[in-house]
């Protein structure tokens, strides 16, 4: 029972000590460093000391014996201290102490990593998100622009035929204000606003775009970076129409296989005659290429080469997320 009551009353001045130990922390600078450690060991030998005088103290009123503790009390007053109470208390309290002192140390010195690494962290997904939403803000105003000068090529040759693509645009453009305040959207949402452009383009092109879009139903949930697609589709529109040769085939499929989701651009035609390097990239490519980059850190591919049978094909492949990546306001990211 005293034993107990002593350890216990060497226990809370030794939770002072730490207190006061944290409170200073370990600061920059050699000479406030010396300092910490010299208040440490001060504060070290402070608790060493008061284990004799909680022993006393219960010796005393615990067991009774008064007169051990006046002597007790008495030896402590002596210019020269009992060298082996002063060994007895060293021993048994101070290496406790330390090592006590050292784990508190060892655990703030990780936590103060954790919160770093979780704020590094923290800020690098706030410079995604901002870096990813400007990229897709860009292609808006380039898409707008083209679609406009189509509009314009029409309004003389067939009047109807440019209101009817001004009305399609108007329903891209709605779809894309819609989507504007996130720049994750599933699959579903992202074919739905690729198909209110493609809508656009086959009114230009006045039945020489044949579209097929295929998307199996496990893909239709799998976020990805929005506006994603309409690059990829405007380029093999542009790049494969032709005004004296056959219609121009456009095919789009969407397929999750091994946690990643694959998307499948193809026309079918010009074939290219050999892969394409993000230096042969053009500004729509270019711009796919960044925000899969901002996106996914390297986890993400896009492959843009000739196709087996004729045409080129650009395929991405994107690690499967059940849920919005960064920069989502309304959740976290998988």
């Amino acid at each position: 029972m005293a034993l107990a009551v002593q350890h216990l009353m060497v226990f809370i001045v030794a939770a002072l000590g730490y207190r006061i130990a944290i409170a200073r922390g370990w600061p920059d600078g050699a000479l406030a460093r010396t300092r910490v450690v010299a208040l440490n060991v001060v504060l070290a030998l402070l608790v060493s000391a008061w284990s004799d005088v909680a022993l006393a103290l219960v010796g005393g009123f615990v067991d009774g014996r008064l007169a051990d503790m006046r002597d007790t009390f008495i030896a402590m007053q002596q210019l020269v201290p009992d060298l082996k109470l002063v060994a007895g208390a060293l021993q048994f309290f101070l290496l406790p102490y330390v090592l006590g002192l050292c784990a508190i140390a060892l655990v703030m010195a990780t936590g103060r990593e954790h919160r770093e690494a979780l704020r590094t962290a923290e800020l690098a997904r706030a410079y995604d998100a901002a870096r990813l939403a400007m990229l897709s803000a860009q292609l808006q105003p380039h898409f707008l622009f083209n679609s406009l000068h189509a509009v314009m090529g029409l309004i003389d040759e067939s009047p109807q035929q440019a209101a009817t693509m001004l009305a399609r645009l108007g329903d891209f453009l709605r779809h894309a204000l819609e989507t504007s305040h996130s720049p994750w959207v599933d699959v579903a949402t992202e074919l739905a606003g690729l198909e209110a452009y493609l809508a656009v383009q086959q009114t230009r092109f006045a039945g020489r775009l044949s579209i097929a879009i295929d998307a199996s139903p496990e893909s239709l949930g799998v976020y990805l970076p929005s506006m994603l697609l309409q690059p990829l589709a405007e380029n093999a529109i542009e790049h494969g129409r032709n005004e004296g040769g056959p219609a121009l085939q456009l095919r789009i499929a969407a397929s999750v296989a091994a946690e990643h989701l694959c998307i499948v651009v193809n026309n079918s035609s010009p074939q290219l005659t050999e892969d394409l390097t993000p230096a042969d990239y053009g500004h729509g490519l270019s711009n796919v290429d960044l925000r899969l980059r901002a996106a996914y850190a390297g986890a993400a591919h896009l492959a843009v080469g000739p196709d087996q049978q004729g045409g080129t094909t650009a395929i991405l492949v994107l690690p499967v997320r059940r849920r919005p990546g960064p920069g989502w306001l309304e959740g976290a990211p998988s």
